[in-house]
């Protein structure tokens, strides 16, 4: 395909599937893997604190399976917003002959802030004086929706480019 026809496909393809179709492939694979990214590792956090709250015998292995379940449920939502987004990504990706090089940095970027952020976890509550009133100030926070993702607003922006 000669270069004005190329042009011409390129710019018929931005009118018609909109600006956020036409988003250069190396600005949307960093999108995509910053929500990988924000996902995995608020997720790991949420699930390290529990799991570091139950090994501070704070919390059995019970109940911190049951807060965390109940932390997926709230954000079941958002979650399936953002599975949608992250398809719809690696479609224009794939257009743009990116989506292979986009994956592999956002598996990257979300085993990065998976093990960062149970690090986090880990490390606040070992520091913590006084553990069980960490650990109880931790899960009232986690319940009362502080982790939650719509509570994020750089995912909320990315989700809405």
């Amino acid at each position: 395909m000669n270069a004005p026809l190329r042009a011409a496909v390129a710019t018929a393809a931005f009118l018609l599937s909109g600006a956020a179709a036409a988003q250069p492939a190396q600005s949307l694979s960093k999108s995509y893997a910053r929500v990988v990214a924000i996902v995995n590792g608020t997720t790991a956090y949420v699930g390290g604190s529990l799991l570091g709250c139950a090994a501070a015998n704070v919390l059995t292995e019970q109940q911190a399976e049951e807060r965390f379940t109940s932390y997926q449920a709230r954000n079941a939502t958002l979650a399936a917003r953002v599975e949608a987004w992250r398809k719809d990504a690696e479609s224009r990706l794939r257009a743009q002959g990116a989506e292979r090089a986009a994956k592999a940095k956002a598996e990257e970027a979300g085993l990065s802030a998976i093990a960062g952020s149970s690090d986090q976890a880990e490390r606040e509550i070992g520091a913590a004086p006084d553990k069980r009133a960490f650990c109880d100030r931790r899960v009232a926070a986690i319940e009362a929706g502080a982790a939650d993702l719509a509570r994020n607003p750089e995912l909320r922006d990315l989700l809405a480019k």
